[in-house]
């Protein structure tokens, strides 16, 4: 076992270099922190979004049956609903 004889303590520049470092971690930390934060965010809206295009899927299919049903074969103009029917 060692006997502390006399205390030593480090230089003003040591000593802001330390300081400096540990306030970079600490930012890094945050920002890190952040990153994640955003991360899970975006995973969130994407998941929206898929579900978003399974229902848009769904409500296509099903009109198309229903308008397929109804008209029969036929190609509809979107822009003005107008109903060429195929042979």
């Amino acid at each position: 076992m060692s006997i502390v004889t006399e205390k030593q303590f480090l230089t003003q520049e040591e000593l802001q270099t330390l300081k400096t470092i540990q306030n970079g971690t600490q930012s890094l930390i945050l920002e890190l922190g952040e990153i994640e934060m955003i991360k899970i965010q975006i995973e969130n809206r994407y998941n929206s979004a898929k579900e978003f295009l399974q229902n848009l899927s769904n409500q296509e299919i099903e009109f198309t049956k229903s308008i397929s049903d109804k008209y029969g074969k036929a190609s509809i103009n979107p822009e003005t609903g107008e109903i060429t029917k195929m042979d």
